[in-house]
């Protein structure tokens, strides 16, 4: 069962995220304070292991931008990039 979390601040999810998608993760600080400054993150996770992630950085005001959006390989196709956004856009 997809659950999405909201606000998630465990830079371990977001490092174990990177590395299953292929991305040469940052360090843990660094994902610690991109977490910490980001507008909201979102992570997807189904039967209760992480699949997916998305954060919203920007302005406050006037720009936002996605950021670090993706779904495991092994999951694509399953709606689990559009749950992400549809809960971003919320």
């Amino acid at each position: 069962m997809l659950e999405i979390k909201t606000n998630l601040q465990h830079a371990e999810i977001f490092l174990e995220l990177y590395a299953l998608v292929g991305w040469e993760p940052p360090c843990e600080a660094q994902v610690r304070t991109a977490l910490q400054n980001s507008l909201a993150t979102f992570a997807a996770f189904d039967d209760g292991k992480p699949v997916g992630m998305v954060r919203l950085i920007g302005d406050g005001g006037m720009s936002f931008y996605i950021k670090d959006f993706a779904v495991l390989p092994s999951h694509h196709g399953e709606g689990i990039g559009t749950a992400l956004l549809c809960a971003l856009e919320k």
